[in-house]
């Protein structure tokens, strides 16, 4: 990271910004009109940290969790967004692959400023999941995804089962999981069906 050198901040922020018109993989392959941002995904993941971190697990460090909310994504800037999950199947060697090419990202991202390191130390400990913020920020992150899935499909008819398996297999934490219910609860009864049925579960 930067030894002496003058921060450019007017770059970092430019190369940040290129987020706000990278698109997310999965809504594209699915065919959603106008899918959204990895920006727009950081930030509402961003503000579930910001507004469940306190409900959620003992004394967690929520600028911590937020700070994993906005950079989480920064490293696809370089490596692209990577589908490294579909349903319940995870590829775990793909995301491996993923995190490690984001890891590089990251670095040369956050290198521009004088304090980046503690940013990539940040993106190390969540791509790690060994820690309570880690552990609760993935649950965030897919929280996410099923609420948006949930407005493509009221916004687009889309059926969207994939997005909802994925998101129910990383939670843990019981508040999380009660709005997981309530997101896949406002789905059409027809699509709350044939994910019951792919979930094994009675609705």
């Amino acid at each position: 990271f930067m030894s002496g050198q003058k921060a450019n901040y007017l770059d970092f922020f430019k190369t940040v910004g290129k987020s706000k018109r990278l698109l997310r993989s999965g809504p594209v392959r699915e065919g959603i009109k106008d899918p959204e941002s990895v920006a727009e995904h950081s930030f509402r993941t961003g503000v579930i940290a910001m507004v469940l971190s306190d409900k959620v697990g003992n004394n967690l460090n929520k600028d911590k969790l937020i700070k994993m909310a906005l950079i989480h994504d920064i490293g696809e800037i370089i490596t692209g967004d990577i589908v490294v999950q579909r349903g319940e199947i995870i590829d775990l060697t793909l995301r491996d692959s993923k995190e490690e090419q984001e890891r590089i990202g990251i670095k040369q991202i956050f290198n521009q400023i004088q304090e980046g390191e503690i940013y990539a130390e940040i993106f190390e400990e969540m791509i790690a999941r060994k820690s309570p913020e880690a552990k609760i920020f993935w649950q965030f992150d897919k929280l996410d995804l099923a609420i948006t899935a949930l407005e493509y499909e009221e916004e687009q008819g889309k059926q969207l089962d994939e997005f909802f398996l994925d998101a129910n297999t990383h939670m843990k934490e019981p508040l999380l999981k009660k709005i997981l219910n309530e997101i896949i609860k406002s789905r059409k009864k027809e699509y709350q069906e044939s994910l019951a049925e792919k979930m094994g579960v009675e609705i």
